[in-house]
């Protein structure tokens, strides 16, 4: 179940917008924003390109989804309640590959607490370079 997942408040609820809300709903892992609009269109056939990339920006305002830049590629990752500690994505340059890694390389929570008086409640990784198949 996504986090977050409806648009923010004040924003009205077009029938384009709540589809692609769906789609998202329905999609695991990363995606492209495209791909995402193929889905959306399903529940709504007249959705512009144009609005799946305006309501992509709303929801991540509003903490339901997470994009993913990489050379060439927008990938959007929909946020899980089960994320709640941390998450890291490993994004190819190349070919815009995204690959979840379990490896962290974040400070810890004593550290942030020590240094900063900083009490993290979670954190995301998106770590760019090469992946094994365009090496």
């Amino acid at each position: 179940m996504a986090a977050r997942l409806s648009l923010p408040d004040g924003v009205r609820s077009t029938t384009q917008r709540l589809a692609v809300v769906r789609a998202v709903a329905e999609s695991s892992g990363s995606f492209t924003v495209a791909e995402l609009h193929d889905r959306a269109r399903k529940f709504e056939p007249r959705l512009g390109l144009a609005t799946t990339y305006r309501t992509v920006e709303l929801l991540r305002a509003n903490g339901g989804v997470h994009p993913l830049l990489g050379e060439g590629h927008a990938y959007v990752r929909c946020r899980a309640e089960h994320e709640a500690g941390h998450h890291h994505h490993l994004v190819c340059t190349s070919c815009g590959g995204v690959e979840e890694t379990e490896l962290c390389a974040a400070p810890t929570e004593a550290e942030l607490q020590r240094r900063h008086g900083f009490r993290p409640a979670a954190h995301e990784l998106d770590i760019y370079g090469t992946c094994r198949r365009c090496a």
